[in-house]
């Protein structure tokens, strides 16, 4: 089911605080958990968060956002994994090509759970010198969850799972309008499957209106009786200005929120935020 409301408004180096974990509710999925984490604030133009799962459970997917350098600085990886028994989210936030002389920080939620039957981390990557789409189907199994990767300088302009027919993950990249951003551009969607869906699998769609106005976030929260496992993002219309801030996942509102603003260029036209978020009983 997709219920939409329109108009509402690999280990990388680690700098950040224990995770925290966090229990979910008893209605949500067996043994689902939440574990958090954030990185320092200061003025390194580069911010990594290696999220880990507790023992016995594995990543499907997960939320981000970046606190300061408004506009300047994206999210470039938001990728589910396991090395060596290590199963963790792996989170990148980077400026863009110009850089950003303030502070800033990135936080990260990774949504985990018991292993199911049939795990496994379906990828595909595109490369393009203007624009990637790719997309990463689970086949004959089912998608639980998902992630993506981008290139240097590079913007994810929408990413999430379909979870209908469609059965896979969706990345659109796009280059910063900055000047300086490196081509061509590569996106690597990661899909997240098993042999079966997970129970009461839904999605909730928001979209903020289409205007010119700087700054927009759409939140979606999961129906009652079911529990926030992921959160779908996009920018669309005339988006080629702004970038996401915040793929934000809310496990205590059962919620996501997308945030998109305008790079320091500024963007005149109409553009939109939406936000998804995949739910489960």
């Amino acid at each position: 089911m997709r219920i939409r409301i329109i108009g509402l408004s690999i280990l990388t180096v680690v700098a950040s605080a224990a995770a925290v974990l966090v229990a979910a509710p008893a209605q949500a999925v067996v043994g689902l958990t939440y574990a958090t984490s954030v990185t320092v604030s200061d003025s390194a133009s580069s911010k990594s968060l290696a999220v880990a799962c507790p023992s016995g459970k594995v990543a499907i997917g997960g939320g981000a956002y970046i606190t300061g350098a408004i506009g300047s600085a994206s999210i470039r990886q938001l990728r589910p994994g396991q090395v060596l028994g290590f199963n963790f989210l792996s989170v990148i936030a980077q400026e863009d090509p110009d850089g950003y002389a303030g502070s800033w920080s990135l936080s990260a939620t990774a949504v985990c759970i018991p292993p199911p039957a049939g795990l496994s981390y379906v990828t595909a990557t595109v490369s393009d010198p203007s624009l990637v789409w790719a997309t990463a189907s689970c086949g004959a199994q089912r998608i639980i969850g998902h992630g993506y990767t981008v290139s240097d300088t590079a913007l994810a302009m929408a990413a999430g799972a379909e979870i209908d027919v469609r059965n896979r993950a969706y990345l659109s990249v796009e280059p910063s309008q900055v000047p300086g951003a490196v081509t061509p551009l590569t996106g690597t969607a990661v899909a997240v499957c098993a042999n079966a869906a997970l129970p009461g699998l839904t999605q909730v769609t928001v979209a903020t209106a289409t205007n010119s106005v700087n700054g927009k976030s759409a939140t979606a929260a999961c129906p009652a009786g079911t529990q926030v496992i992921g959160v779908n993002g996009d920018l669309f219309d005339w988006r080629r200005h702004t970038v996401i801030d915040d793929l934000t996942l809310n496990s205590a509102a059962n919620s996501v929120t997308v945030t998109g603003y305008e790079d320091q260029l500024g963007n005149p036209l109409n553009w939109t935020a939406e936000a998804s978020a995949l739910c489960a009983t």
